[in-house]
């Protein structure tokens, strides 16, 4: 529990939601979509989620919440993120940045 909160805070996602932002559902439409622009938006997500968390201690937001390692490349990290909605539907309705940051912390703890 402290780590979720942990990540809601860092990523910003501890007030309601607005209507630009992507719940689980829409990132996963995105992800499983046929249309190559909607892959891209995926993708891009959730590189962006791996992103943020790396340079939160430059931003002296604290330490990286999870570690995702060098290397892995963003089809393999939609096939995790894709693994993860099928192992847990019920976080379909959370912010994206959620799922995407839960679905990092089990599969890339840092320690």
């Amino acid at each position: 529990m402290k780590h979720m909160l942990a990540l809601m805070v860092s990523l910003g996602l501890a007030t309601p939601s607005f209507a630009n932002f992507l719940d689980g559902n829409e990132l996963l439409a995105r992800c499983t979509s046929d249309r190559p622009e909607e892959i891209n938006t995926c993708l891009g997500y959730i590189v962006g989620v791996a992103d943020a968390d790396t340079a939160a201690p430059a931003w002296k937001m604290g330490k990286s919440l999870f570690c995702v390692p060098r290397g892995l490349s963003s089809e393999q990290l939609r096939g995790l993120i894709l693994r993860y909605f099928a192992a847990h539907p019920e976080e379909e309705d959370l912010e994206a940045a959620m799922v995407v940051g839960n679905a990092f912390l089990e599969a890339f703890p840092c320690e």
